[in-house]
Order: C-alpha cells, then structure tokens, then sequence
C-alpha cells in the first residue's frame, strides 16, 4: 500500500509541469490538495509511530540495537517533522525521504532465499561497480583526449544535415567524453559520426576500432566479471545466513529422523533394538530410503546398531539414534578422520598404561621367585651344615682304632636313647628356628616391595 501510494503522488505531482512550474501550491493536482492521498499519508504515519513505540516499550534500550528499528524511528521523525514544521519552512524536500519507507518491504523479500542472495550479491558488488567505473572514465578521457587531437580536424569537415551535434562530436573533451559513452557504453548510434570520419579518412578505423575493442569487449567485459565474482564471494562468506540455513535443515532433518523412529519404535519405550530396525528396514521404506541415501546396506545394519549402541544395552535412545544417523549422514570426512585418530591415540594410551601394569606385576613376580629360590637355598644349605656336624660329631665320639660296630654299641651303652634323640630334636629346633626367622624377615621385606 505504501508503495501505490508513492507511486500514485509521483504520477499527480508530475500534472503540474510546465504549467504550474514554480507555483505548485496552486497546482491542483498537488498531492498535498489532494484530502484522501493526505489522510492515507497520516494514517500510515501514525501507524509507523504506533508500530515504533511499541518496539521501544517492549525492547527498551535493546531498541536502539536494532538497525530495522533505527531505520522505522527514522522514518517516523522525517514524518513528523514534514507534518509539523510544512505550514512554517519549505519542507517539501523532505518527501523524498517517504521512499525510505519501500526499505521496510525489504523484511519480506529477505524472507525469500533467492531474493535475498539477488540483494546480498548486488549490495557486496558496488565496491566493484564503482572502481570499475573510475577506471571507465579514466579510459574515455584518455581516448577522448586523442580523438580530439586526431579525429576533430577530420569530423569538423564533414557536412551533418540531420544532426546539429554530430560536427562538434570531438569538439573537446567533455564533448569527445559524451560521444564515446553514447556510441559505445550506451550502445546508441556508433554509425552516425564513426563511419563518415572513416570513410573521410580510412586510417582513423584504427583508432575507432581501438576504443571499441579497449571499452567494450576490455574493460566492461572486466567489470562484469568482478561483480560476479564479488557476489559469489559474498554470498559465500555471509556466515551468519549460512549458519541458519545448516541450523534449519539439522532441524529439519532430524524431525524426520524422529518421526522415523516414533514409527519403528513398536512396544513405544522410546527405545529401538535392533530387531525394530530389520523390521522397519523391511516394512518402512522411508527409513529403508534414509539408510540406502546413508550407503547403508541391510547386511551393515547389524554393525551401525552395534556403533550406536555405545552403553551395549541392546537398545539405543531416541536421541542417541538421530545425531548419531545425523553425524553418518553431514559429517565431514576430514573432521571424522581426526576423530578416529584421536580414538585411536587414546586407545594406544591406556594399552600403553595396561602393558606398563602389567609387565610391573611380572617383574614383582619375578623377584618373588628368585627370592623364593634364593630361600630354599639358603635352607639347603643350613641343612648341609647341619648335616655335616652331626657326621663330625659322630665320627669324634667314635674311638681311632675301634671298629664301627663296637664304637655305636659303646656310645649307644653309655648314653641313653631318650636323651640322644632329645638332643637331636633341640639341635634340629634351634636350626630350623635360625631358618624360619631369616624367612620371615625376607617375607617381610617382599610384602613391603610388593605393587599396588
């Protein structure tokens, strides 16, 4: 509505040239003489200012953040301001203004993906359009500054019946500037001046052609491709519309990786096993067409339950199912490699720590055994000695020139038996108590060596 307005105060204000030139206020097709086009104008004013205050009472100071909301406020003073002060200061300048107004409908065409990459990509590319066209007009006055100083002489001799300006084409440089945009960025009568001056002089085509080569087909052709070139850029790199398009189709996708479940999901747990995924493999087929989009055969379902299913309970949640589906189907292949080699560092690291373990265990058994050795050892040996003092005490007591069997009669005669065998059972008492008490001692000293 704002827009037919416009227009329609554009087409009314346009009937009063020539013959009200300098006197509009008596004009009668003034819009502001107009009652219905000034009572719309208030009307959409005071609706603007509405629409401002409401933001300022909702947003507070957050208003001011907002570049839509400064650009309504703005709106609504110029508004205001025409309205108050018109009747005291010519004001009717500020009309132009109203036009801001159309920036309004720029919320709804945003909306729509494909206008807003045309406006995206036309707004990024006036960085381009306007060097290019200073580097434009340096071309042409430089080529105007040659065609006046070799093209004029001839242009001046030819007669023009049908067009007064045609003779002073190249007159100057500013006329020589003006001829050049007509013919050659503009498009409109190349002919009218270039082929008389050839066929007056036919060497001149050189520098004729030259311009049109230079301008048209060098430097245009140029511009266009880096505006192009400068719309792809931008649109490439507008993170933030980016970052809501992916947000928007993770949403998307996962609603209908939900909606999948919710149907495959049998005794409503809000759980799927695996055996609910061969049954909705074979009977739902727009899970069935999600796996063969994911290169998921039926063969491999076994093995993508047995990754999803992390806690291996032999179910696996809802949630767990979408992102884990989600992250088969958008991963990148580059992040899941550096995932993989993570996994695979840490998986060597704790294999690392458990062979550290393990081989620290061996070694203590180890000198366990050797201790163990070194102790049957030791009593062997306190057993050979004891053997072999009891051999040397016998062998004493036994007369040097005696036989065996009269010197044990002798010594069986003078000592008793239960005394002798007491003696012997004290002597292997105090031997076996010097070999017990080392062994303890060492024992002693394996549990405080011992690993935790």
């Amino acid at each position: 509505m704002n827009l037919i307005l416009i227009v329609v105060e554009a087409d009314y204000a346009a009937q009063c040239h020539p013959k009200w030139t300098g006197k509009e206020e008596e004009c009668p097709y003034n819009p502001e003489s107009i009652t219905w086009i000034v009572l719309a104008n208030r009307g959409l004013l005071w609706l603007y200012t509405l629409e401002a205050v409401a933001h300022l009472y909702v947003h507070r100071f957050d208003y001011f953040c907002n570049k839509w909301n400064l650009l309504d406020g703005f709106v609504v003073i110029i508004g205001w301001l025409t309205l108050v002060m018109g009747g005291i200061l010519n004001l009717s300048w500020l009309r132009i203004f109203r036009i801001v107004r159309l920036t309004r409908a720029l919320r709804i065409v945003l909306s729509v993906h494909e206008l807003y990459l045309l406006i995206t990509g036309l707004a990024n590319s006036f960085k381009a359009v306007f060097f290019g066209a200073a580097l434009l007009g340096i071309l042409l006055i430089l080529w105007s500054i040659i065609m006046v100083e070799f093209v004029h002489p001839i242009n001046a001799q030819i007669p023009y019946d049908s067009c007064p300006r045609c003779a002073d084409g190249y007159k100057t440089v500013m006329d020589s500037s003006l001829t050049l945009f007509q013919q050659i960025i503009a498009g409109d009568s190349w002919g009218m001046t270039s082929v008389p001056v050839i066929e007056k002089a036919p060497w001149t085509s050189i520098l004729l052609c030259s311009v049109v080569l230079s301008v048209s087909l060098g430097v245009m052709n140029l511009i266009l491709a880096v505006i192009v070139e400068s719309a792809a850029e931008a649109r490439k790199n507008d993170v933030d519309k980016t970052y809501k398009e992916k947000v928007r189709e993770q949403q998307q996708v996962k609603m209908e990786l939900l909606e999948i479940c919710t149907e495959m999901d049998v005794d409503k747990n809000g759980k799927v096993t695996f055996e609910e995924m061969s049954m909705a493999w074979s009977e739902n087929s727009t899970f069935r067409r999600a796996m063969v989009l994911l290169s998921i055969s039926q063969n491999e379902l076994g093995n993508l339950f047995s990754v999803l299913d992390t806690n291996k309970t032999g179910e696996v949640e809802y949630k767990e199912f979408v992102d884990k589906l989600y992250e088969l189907q958008t991963g990148d292949e580059r992040w899941m490699l550096a995932s993989t080699r993570l996994n695979v560092l840490d998986c060597q690291k704790e294999l690392r720590c458990q062979l550290d373990k393990l081989g620290d265990q061996l070694q203590w058994k180890s000198d366990q055994m050797a201790r163990a050795i070194h102790r049957q050892g030791k009593l062997l040996e306190h057993l050979s000695i004891r053997l072999d003092s009891e051999r040397g005490a016998t062998n004493a007591a036994a007369p040097p020139n005696g036989p065996p069997t009269a010197v044990a009669e002798a010594s069986t005669a003078h000592v008793p038996l239960p005394v002798a065998s007491a003696a012997a059972a004290r002597a292997r008492a105090v031997a076996g108590a010097k070999a017990g008490g080392g062994l303890l001692e060492e024992e002693e000293e394996e549990k405080a060596m011992s690993p935790v």
